[in-house]
């Protein structure tokens, strides 16, 4: 059975052609055997979603939109391949599990994990999401965004109480997130799921720019003790920076060898 929806194999024709050379309607349509009025449609539609450009003289590219979303696919890939090896330690040091999570402005969304041996373990299956505020990667994500990119969060997000430890005052949360990004650390004492307990600490790519969170999540009553705390703390630290020295950040690139 046929799945293919003709208008999408079309649409990425035209942007696999493109990402050969710019070309004009006319040549685009000639090239793909798509009538120009066919080709005009594509065309803006590409546009008005920001993913082409078309100069003056009507000479149709991709868009640098596009070129970034590319660039950050690349990104995810490199960070599962870099951050693998460093996730399958922590899980099996700590006996709990080992994830990746991604930030889209709003929500965290879980790319790749790393499951504790145990019988009773978290599960954090990809493309899973949960909110910002909740969770230790989240707030991580949140604690390095600017002070407009932040009000504009809070603006549009209803700080929802999903257990009795989740904070849910503006002020609060603005505290803790000067304390996260002052530290490189972040915790959820239970905060999304009662029972659970979770740190994360920042990726950063070749500009510093955080782009993933390294994180530990596990059952809270086998994180009781502060030295094991310290423990997960530190390693997180540790090889979230291992990591983004390995995606060309050079921030830390003197405190590893």
């Amino acid at each position: 059975m046929d799945y293919q929806i003709k208008s999408v194999v079309k649409t990425f024709q035209i942007l696999e052609t493109l990402s050969i050379e710019s070309m004009y309607p006319a040549e685009l349509a000639k090239e793909l055997n798509i009538n120009k009025s066919t080709i005009h449609r594509f065309i803006m539609t590409l546009k008005d979603l920001g993913y082409i450009d078309i100069s003056n003289d009507n000479l149709v590219r991709l868009s640098q939109s596009f070129i970034n979303l590319g660039t950050r696919a690349q990104e995810q890939y490199q960070i599962h391949v870099i951050a693998q090896p460093y996730m399958e330690v922590l899980a099996k040091r700590f006996k709990e599990s080992a994830y990746l999570a991604t930030f889209d402005g709003m929500t965290v969304q879980y790319i790749d994990s790393v499951e504790s041996s145990l019988a009773v373990r978290t599960v954090f299956d990809p493309g899973r999401r949960s909110p910002a505020y909740a969770v230790a990667s989240g707030k991580l994500f949140l604690a390095n965004l600017s002070e407009m990119e932040l009000d504009d969060y809070l603006q549009q997000q209803n700080l929802k109480g999903h257990t009795k430890n989740t904070i849910t005052d503006v002020e609060c949360l603005k505290q803790e997130l000067q304390q996260i990004k002052k530290n490189s650390i972040s915790l959820d004492n239970e905060e999304y799921e009662l029972g659970l307990k979770g740190f994360a600490a920042p990726v950063r790519d070749h500009s510093g720019k955080v782009i993933a969170a390294l994180c530990i999540a596990g059952i809270t009553s086998r994180i009781t003790s502060i030295q094991k705390v310290n423990e997960i703390i530190e390693s997180l630290i540790d090889y979230s920076r291992k990591i983004s020295i390995q995606m060309g950040c050079q921030i830390f690139h003197s405190e590893v060898n």
